[in-house]
């Protein structure tokens, strides 16, 4: 416990153990550092093409400033310097007394610029998200200090930012084809996750990147991530009541009773009903039938949406054709189909009746879904038919690697005379090259570097959004949504 309390109470223990050496190690006369963060590869994800700056402005006043400001600068600078130096002691068994946080504790505030891509906005793979440097010499070692605390918060936003809006771009491409419009594309991924997620932080930062795409969610902890960090004008996300298995369960295996009193304690709202406790397709062949004067009964806006939860997704949805029961064969969304009717859209697509609608969320991925809606085209019905459930197999099954995120040094000023440095290891396959000098971003998809500081970097698109203590520059929620559209609108485009 009492380690757990210095953890907390010392930034400057956020970081691998290697680092608190490192400082020690720079060549005599170190004075500036210089950093950038870059997605090097999507080996791992091919299908995520770009990278969605996401998370920066969230992560400086969370740890740069609020956690920084609480646990260092605004404490007494001997309590500091005594738990820093009782812990290196007992851990690495070195004395250390500490000077250089004596003598930053004294300046009041971390002497970092940071420049970042707007966020929002996606860039090509290989090229730099953000820069670090240390503005004042005294604290040269302080750029790649703070490395392992920069990777490990925010590949997950950018990660899940990416993953949203590629899900987004196929929503919206397959729309186009099928639908007479887009209205339903903020509402077809329903985030999921939280429940498979690490920790309650994944849940906040990567909910609130799946929001950067979508309305809906169940993850509430992500609302208020993104009011407090970003805050917006617009509804940053919202969900509907929607039952459980316990729920139905609880109420005994004759599921028909249980869908009606369901519906009748949500009379003017959506509702979604699990629908798969004990015979799913029972409840759709038989009990559904029996529900249809109730179902159509209701106000439009207080839709019935089946949500199935267990087998085979597309064959549930889509239908099997080697199945030995009608109803199996031709899917959910036709059984529907024949149950309440619909419409006929302007692409000439099939759109179900307004008061019926499916949902379906268990082990969605990225292929799965493209899979699912591209045989509800084969059949002829508009994807605006069916609502995902994206998860943790969405969001959380991946890892720094899933675009290769990294920190790297790129250049150093030692006794005022600038440097460039590089890594690129002769066993590597590529992935590990790192730019060589300050780098300038001319476009969303191309970069430059070899540069140093008395270049001309007014045509570079990376902001400065953080010096010497303070966020100098702020965006909103309702802004990092713009960009977004505007990005799918015009890589849609380009398809």
């Amino acid at each position: 416990m009492a380690y757990l309390q210095q953890a907390t109470a010392a930034p400057f223990l956020l970081c691998d153990f290697y680092k608190i050496s490192h400082r020690a190690q720079y060549p005599q006369g170190s004075e500036i550092i210089y950093s950038t963060f870059t997605p090097r590869s999507n080996k791992i994800a091919p299908y995520l093409t770009r990278a969605v700056s996401f998370g920066f402005q969230a992560f400086i006043k969370k740890y740069l400033i609020d956690y920084f400001d609480r646990n260092f600068f605004s404490r007494k600078k001997d309590e500091i310097l005594n738990e820093y130096q009782q812990f290196i002691r007992k851990t690495l068994r070195l004395e250390d007394a500490g000077e250089n946080l004596a003598e930053l504790h004294d300046l009041g505030y971390l002497p970092i610029k940071i420049k970042a891509i707007p966020e929002g906005q996606s860039v090509a793979i290989r090229v730099p998200m953000l820069t670090i440097e240390n503005t004042d010499k005294r604290f040269f070692w302080l750029t790649n200090y703070l490395e392992t605390l920069i990777n490990m918060s925010m590949w997950q936003p950018i990660v899940s930012a990416s993953v949203a809006r590629t899900y987004r771009l196929f929503l919206t491409q397959i729309a186009y084809k099928t639908c007479d419009d887009l209205t339903h594309i903020p509402f077809q991924a329903h985030d999921f996750s939280m429940r498979g997620m690490s920790s309650l932080e994944s849940a906040e930062t990567s909910g609130a990147a799946h929001l950067t795409a979508f309305v809906g969610t169940d993850t509430i902890p992500a609302i208020q991530f993104v009011d407090y960090y970003y805050g917006s004008e617009a509804l940053i996300g919202t969900s509907i009541p929607a039952s459980e298995h316990s729920v139905m369960s609880a109420h005994g295996v004759e599921e028909l009773s249980t869908f009606r009193y369901l519906m009748q304690q949500f009379p003017d709202t959506m509702l979604s009903i699990v629908a798969d406790t004990t015979d799913f397709w029972y409840n759709i062949t038989v009990n559904l039938p029996q529900l249809k004067d109730e179902i159509m009964a209701r106000p439009e806006h207080a839709k019935i949406i089946i949500r199935p939860d267990s087998g085979d997704s597309y064959k549930i949805i889509c239908g099997d054709p080697d199945a030995k029961t009608e109803h199996e064969r031709k899917g959910l969304i036709q059984c529907l189909w024949d149950i309440f009717g619909g419409k006929i859209n302007g692409k000439g697509y099939k759109v179900l009746n307004s008061h019926i609608g499916a949902i379906y969320g268990d082990g969605v991925n990225y292929e799965k879904m493209c899979r699912i809606l591209e045989g509800l085209e084969k059949l002829g019905f508009a994807s605006s038919n069916l609502v995902f459930g994206v998860g943790s197999l969405t969001y959380q099954n991946h890892l720094r690697d899933t675009l290769g995120f990294a920190v790297k040094a790129t250049s150093i000023t030692i006794n005022g005379e600038e440097k460039a440095i590089f890594k690129a290891p002769k066993t590597d396959d590529g992935l590990k090259k790192s730019q060589r000098g300050r780098i300038k971003v001319l476009s969303l998809d191309n970069f430059i570097d070899g540069l140093n500081a008395s270049d001309n970097f007014e045509d570079d698109i990376l902001e400065t959004i953080f010096e010497n203590g303070e966020l100098v520059k702020t965006t909103t929620f309702d802004e990092i949504r713009q960009r977004l559209d505007d990005d799918i609108i015009q890589h849609l485009a380009l398809i």
